[in-house]
């Protein structure tokens, strides 16, 4: 097999906005935007741009094998799998964007199919891109980045033929004013308050019985939109701005699309280096300063939210200890406190604890395999992690679909990252879908896990003009 496709940069100049450039691609084909909105310490620094792909892959979840599939389009691509030889000084390069599914899980561990798949999009979509602008939020430059994938078989323009037509299209590249969001129709809910809480008991009742530790349960929201979904984006990333967050369209004009404002990460590998990021524990922000602090001394000293970050922590090493190597897996000490290796982190809207855990990728084992391990993310199922999926998918009355599932690129320089799809808006046929979820354990009190649902879904429904809204009370 050849080597690794090398990398070619240039800069681009003059700067420009990510909402500018967000904005220009918004009518290409496939506009995708890999989005560290909210950049600060341990959070995401480039902002990946690519349109009109080289080519689209998407599985519909009934037989074939997403990750088995995609590890095969991998190796077509030039990815080393072998070597894990990093060719890009960037932290993103052109390669395989898109996503995979929460229903993805079925193709690992057996489960149940029992919910209701009304949200009508792919199990799995990834598109390859040769060519990408990137944004260093450090820096504040663009940069070109283009593969050549000639030697695997792909007929396309020379790389500066390439670098040409992106810099005409930036130069189109303008500021857009951000426009009201347009009122829309009241919302359906996939279950009434009183619903949600029944079921939140059903899991505590899981929970005295021995069979998990922890389970997360979400819930769903769903309006008649009728603007593009770029322009909902463009305002979610100012109310609600993500250091993972995401703008997939998956159609020309993007009518279907995926809007994400997620703060986890799931999983990035750089050479053999592993890293995963579960955040759970949640207190509400404050516009009153004392209140807020009042909120993040709340969260840090509570007994429960560390517990349940705790589990999810044990959980995610025993899924890196099955594919990296022996001795390796670590949870990296807090800033402030060896003793005590969590941190606090606010957001726009949220305080959320999180853990970082490190390990390095066994010699045999490649990104799929790494994928494989930990999909999805244990701090949006609970623990055990298979019998917490078992109790979701008889509980919860409809498909997550991208929810909870994770969003991210594999490059061609074989570097890898995904996101936990939380804070994440679905948008096919006319409808937009807003989910908010959290992790159940045995001292959860059904109230405060649905008011830190609706504290979840805040900044999603500000992107909307409307303030999350309380379901009917249909018994």
């Amino acid at each position: 097999m050849p080597k690794p496709p090398t990398i070619h940069t240039q800069p681009v100049l003059p700067a420009l906005s990510v909402e500018a450039v967000i904005s220009t691609i918004a009518g290409r084909e496939h506009p995708m935007i890999l989005d560290s909105a909210d950049t600060g310490p341990g959070r995401g620094r480039y902002t990946f741009a690519v349109c009109d792909p080289v080519e689209v892959a998407y599985w519909d979840g009934k037989r074939v094998d997403p990750f088995e599939t995609m590890r095969q389009k991998l190796q077509q691509t030039g990815m080393d799998i072998d070597s894990r030889e990093v060719t890009s000084d960037f932290g993103l390069c052109p390669g395989w964007v898109g996503y995979y599914a929460y229903e993805a899980g079925r193709f690992i561990e057996k489960l149940p199919a029992t919910t209701r798949a009304d949200v009508g999009l792919p199990i799995a979509l990834f598109a390859l891109y040769d060519t990408a602008a990137v944004f260093d939020s450090l820096t504040q430059q663009w940069t070109l980045v283009a593969a050549d994938l000639s030697a695997y078989g792909y007929k396309r323009p020379p790389i500066e033929d390439r670098f040409s037509a992106w810099r005409k299209l930036l130069a189109q590249a303008n500021e857009r004013e951000a426009h009201p969001a347009p009122f829309p129709d009241s919302p359906i809910h996939n279950m009434s308050k009183y619903k949600y809480l029944q079921m939140i008991e059903r899991g505590l009742e899981y929970i005295a019985a021995g069979d998990i530790f922890q389970v997360n349960l979400a819930r769903r929201e769903s309006y008649r939109v009728q603007e593009p979904p770029m322009s909902t984006y463009l305002r979610l990333r100012r109310t609600n701005p993500g250091a993972y967050a995401a703008f997939l369209g998956l159609d020309r004009g993007s009518g279907s699309a995926i809007l994400s404002a997620s703060p986890e990460l799931f999983l990035h590998l750089r050479g053999r280096e592993v890293l995963t990021r579960p955040i759970k524990g949640t207190r509400p922000r404050s516009d009153d300063p004392q209140t807020d602090a009042a909120y993040q001394m709340e969260l840090a000293v509570s007994a429960k939210d560390r517990a349940e970050l705790a589990m999810i922590v044990d959980l995610e090493r025993n899924d890196l200890g099955r594919v990296c190597e022996y001795g390796s897996v670590r949870v990296s000490a807090a800033r402030h406190s060896p003793a005590w290796p969590y941190e606090l982190e606010s957001h726009p809207t949220v305080h959320h604890l999180v853990a970082n855990v490190t390990g390095r990728l066994a010699e045999k084992h490649d990104a799929i395999d790494l994928v494989r391990a930990c999909f999805p993310g244990g701090s949006i199922t609970g623990a055990p992690k298979v019998r917490a999926m078992e109790i979701i998918d008889e509980l919860e009355p409809t498909e997550r679909s991208v929810y909870t599932g994770s969003i991210g690129y594999f490059g061609l320089d074989g570097s890898m990252m995904l996101n936990i799809a939380i804070r994440t808006m679905l948008v096919n046929d006319g409808l937009l879908h807003i989910y908010a979820g959290g992790g159940i354990v045995a001292d959860s009190v059904p109230e405060d896990e649905y008011a830190e649902t609706q504290a979840k879904a805040l900044g999603l429904c500000r992107a909307l003009g409307v303030e999350p809204a309380q379901p009917v009370e249909m018994r």
